[in-house]
């Protein structure tokens, strides 16, 4: 079998012989070159993408970890600390009396009714978060040369 490539160019030599599988393979891919640029520029696409999805990733985990180095609070003053916890004892007081006479009204009534046991824990816990806030987040400055 004798394919003239030379003709497609213009060039007017003797022709090119060729076997049926280098000829089937030189037509398939010319018939898949289209199909396979086309597939290079999604791979190259995609590639491109994926890139500046993991550099905005590694960014906003970078500024998240210096945000959060940052947000810490710096060491109360006396007076702003005295203000606080009176103003946590004065709110553990009012719970501890709804919740003393939500549990003698739930004492006499029904004793299988768990609502006010339940929202005694959930309120000694609300009322310590605030106190380990201020126990474990603040921290002094650091010394710059």
């Amino acid at each position: 079998m004798a394919v003239t490539a030379q003709q497609a160019l213009g060039v007017s030599r003797r022709p090119l012989r060729v076997g049926r599988v280098r000829y089937g393979l030189w037509w398939l891919d010319q018939a898949t070159a289209g199909a396979r640029a086309r597939a290079r520029v999604v791979t190259d696409g995609t590639a491109t993408v994926g890139r500046e999805l993991r550099w905005a990733a590694e960014l906003s985990v970078r500024a998240t970890l210096a945000g959060i180095d940052h947000a810490r609070p710096e060491p109360w003053s006396d007076r702003g600390l005295t203000w606080l916890f009176g103003a946590i004892a004065v709110a553990a007081v009012a719970v501890a009396v709804l919740l003393g006479a939500g549990m003698a009204q739930w004492a006499m009534t029904s004793s299988d009714a768990m609502l006010f046991a339940a929202a005694g824990a959930l309120a000694v816990g609300l009322v310590f978060l605030p106190l380990a806030y201020l126990v474990f987040a603040s921290r002094r400055q650091r010394r710059r040369r």
